[in-house]
């Protein structure tokens, strides 16, 4: 890989991507690394602009970064890109729809890759159709880089080694909030271009994540087994309205579980992932705007009014037009854990415990800008973490396709992400 950039940021004029590049220039240079970094994507215009607009923000001359031209739907520019790095940071979704051409281009070049999929089709379809390629080419490529869901699966990972026993489940609460009263789009519509997509492939997931879970091997049902509840009620853990979360995170966390199981000896945790709404009218305008989405996403037609008109359908929350900067910024978000389990470990993974719980333990992971500032500063570090501990992530730097707290349970991953504002943190842990 001589004379390869170490990171190349591809699609750097979209938000995401644009979003990422003060972190680069930072984290790049700092803790004695010093990593070299590009852009890439369609229009060198765009990207020039960019880079300028950003670098008199920051007072920080850019014009000796590269710019690369590359095109989704042309393999040869994404080839010739990917060879030019040695890790490529894709911010260029849906990933449904553009993801699989990067992964394939990367792969072949011989480059690691991270993106923030909050997509499973796509990432658990990467897993099974290009592990074994990325393991004999020895690279990495790793979704789920972003706010979906290193504070979720990391965050559990985190409570594991913090719990001197063994953890049988755990639950998790997102809760979301504004520092002060804002007005406009919160969430890129790139997001909502994801969930209307991901809509039209639901069925073929099931089938997917069969193939999936044949060749990694899903863990077998532990007792006692873990309640989750599908409707919104309270609890007293948290203040205000639960309702299931129905991103990506259960199904990252499911996949990093699994990976400890098989390769580490370990108990898999079971896990059960909501989200709160403080107050009743938030319920029931989340359940109006719910149901709507839930029937006309059915239809072609309907899935087209969804991505023609996304303002009328989320109130406002999303909409074409790319967030306010001042209105991210005073964005927040923390996701709570409440585990139990049992002070004493048992010898073997597959051993069952005959006494009930004994213990349990609770923590915290929090930020800011979840959409554009936790995200960034997570993929921004997830590639150079790959980059410089290679032989700490999983399958011991051999390469392949996995969750990120599978791939970077071993690593320095958490305490840098701590040192970078998006904070873990042990609440209490008591017995029962």
């Amino acid at each position: 890989m001589e004379n390869r950039l170490d990171i190349i940021i591809f699609g750097a004029s979209g938000f995401t991507g644009l979003h990422c590049i003060p972190y680069i220039a930072k984290l790049s240079k700092s803790d004695g690394r010093n990593l070299s970094w590009g852009v890439a994507g369609r229009s060198e215009d765009k990207l020039k602009n960019i880079l300028s607009d950003i670098g008199q923000k920051l007072e920080v001359n850019f014009d000796s970064v590269k710019i690369i031209i590359a095109d989704i739907n042309d393999h040869d520019s994404l080839l010739n890109m990917a060879k030019q790095a040695r890790l490529v940071i894709n911010c260029c979704g849906p990933y449904r729809l553009y993801g699989e051409a990067m992964v394939k281009a990367c792969i072949e070049a011989g480059t690691h890759h991270v993106d923030v999929s909050g997509e499973p089709e796509y990432m658990e379809k990467m897993q099974l159709e290009y592990h074994d390629a990325a393991v004999k080419k020895g690279v990495y490529a790793i979704s789920a880089c972003g706010f979906d869901s290193i504070p979720s699966d990391l965050g559990i990972v985190f409570l594991q080694q913090s719990f001197s026993g063994t953890l049988n489940s755990v639950e998790t609460y997102l809760k979301c909030g504004t520092t002060d009263n804002v007005k406009g789009s919160l969430i890129n519509y790139g997001t909502w271009q994801s969930l209307v997509h991901s809509i039209e492939n639901r069925k073929n997931l099931k089938q997917l994540r069969q193939k999936l879970y044949e060749k990694i091997k899903k863990p077998p049902t532990f007792q006692p087994k873990q309640k989750f509840i599908k409707y919104p009620h309270k609890d007293d853990k948290v203040s205000g309205w639960v309702l299931p979360f129905l991103g990506a995170d259960q199904a990252v966390i499911r996949r990093s579980q699994s990976y400890f199981y098989e390769n580490n000896n370990q108990r898999p945790i079971q896990a059960s992932t909501y989200f709160v709404l403080k107050s009743t009218l938030d319920l029931l305008l989340f359940i109006i705007f719910a149901i709507i989405f839930g029937i006309i996403s059915y239809f072609k037609f309907g899935r087209k009014l969804l991505l023609d008109y996304p303002q009328i359908f989320t109130g406002g929350f999303i909409s074409k037009k790319q967030p306010e900067e001042d209105t991210v910024q005073k964005t927040w978000f923390k996701v709570d854990f409440y585990a139990e389990g049992w002070k004493e470990k048992l010898e073997n993974k597959d051993d069952q415990y005959t006494t009930p719980v004994d213990c349990k333990i609770s923590g915290r992971v929090k930020g800011n800008n979840p959409g554009y500032g936790t995200t960034c500063v997570c993929l921004v570090l997830a590639g150079i973490i790959i980059l410089t501990e290679k032989e700490k992530l999983a399958n011991n730097g051999n390469g392949g396709i996995f969750s990120p707290g599978a791939a970077f349970a071993k690593t320095s991953l958490i305490k840098q992400l701590n040192e970078n504002e998006v904070t873990f943190e042990v609440l209490s842990e008591t017995d029962i």
